[in-house]
């Protein structure tokens, strides 16, 4: 897979990110860029953000998380921004 590849996946993620979250794709880069995501927990549903944070406190979860395909390609293009 070439750059432009990787940067078209980043960039369909972002754009479902912020369709899902009803907020710019521009907000949900900032927040991740900035590792801040509060504001954009706080456009979930109280279940969703629950969801969310018991995934992320729970070690075997979280590594399940970050090691889809739609995690990694979000991590290495936030990589290429710092």
């Amino acid at each position: 897979m070439n750059k432009t590849d990787h940067t078209g996946n980043l960039d369909e993620l972002v754009g479902r990110a912020g369709k899902a979250l009803g907020t710019s794709e521009n907000e949900v880069r900032k927040a991740a860029q900035s590792g801040d995501i509060s504001k954009l927990l706080g456009k979930l549903t109280p279940a969703q953000a629950q969801q969310l944070k018991q995934a992320l406190s729970d070690e075997n979860a979280a590594k399940k998380l970050l090691s889809t395909p739609a995690a990694q390609a979000l991590l290495k293009g936030l990589k290429k921004n710092e």
